[in-house]
């Protein structure tokens, strides 16, 4: 009859270990999950500043491109008629030719470019998707609707436009957030929340 060493003998986990696995478990959870979510909702403030930022000098450069007035404002709405003082900016945006300056997409009022003997059709070109449940992006001064970039690249919209989230990846009572600067020249920057505290650099507040 053989004997297996006492050595070699395999032997459970006592329930002091696993109290102690399970102690330090929680303890890496509590700090990394908040840590983890602090870090997926400034990623995601500064990447919805950064689409914005990238349709606004996309909006510049068609102006300057085409010598016609270009929108970028509020309301993913496309359809003729459709206008920048519906709603907020969370729910989407869109660039659009504003040929008659109206702040409007109309039929009929652009320069007949296609020589067919008719005015053209003020063209839509580009939109935005609302952002997720839970965030917003509000704007201040000039740009609290709209953004109108003139044929030169200028604008006389200046202002700062903030996304922050208010549910959504909140950390207890902490938010983020980052923010769009337009200057009159036209140029726009990004302004991150360097100091953390849940407003950027430049904006009086998170939600404007």
């Amino acid at each position: 009859m053989r004997h297996t060493p006492a050595n070699t003998l395999q032997r459970g986990i006592t329930l002091i270990e696993l109290l102690v696995t399970m102690s330090i478990a929680v303890i890496l959870l509590t700090i990394g999950v908040p840590s983890f979510i602090d870090f997926m909702a400034s990623s995601k403030a500064s990447s919805y500043a950064n689409d914005l930022l990238i349709d606004i000098n996309y909006a510049r450069s068609e102006a300057i491109t085409r010598g016609a007035r270009v929108v970028v404002c509020k309301g993913a709405a496309t359809a003729a008629g459709s206008d920048c003082t519906t709603g907020h900016w969370e729910a989407g945006w869109k660039v659009f030719e504003d040929c008659n300056d109206s702040e409007t997409i109309n039929t009929a009022t652009c320069p007949d470019r296609n020589a067919d003997g008719a005015a053209d059709d003020e063209e839509v070109l580009r939109t935005h998707a609302a952002l997720s449940t839970g965030w917003t992006l509000r704007g201040n001064g000039g740009v609290t609707n709209r953004i109108t970039f003139l044929p030169d690249g200028r604008t006389t919209n200046i202002g700062t436009l903030v996304a922050c989230n208010g549910t959504e990846l909140s950390v207890g009572n902490q938010t983020r957030s980052s923010a769009v600067v337009v200057n009159v020249t036209g140029r726009a920057r990004v302004s991150p929340d360097a100091n953390n505290n849940g407003i950027p650099d430049d904006a009086a507040s998170c939600n404007l």
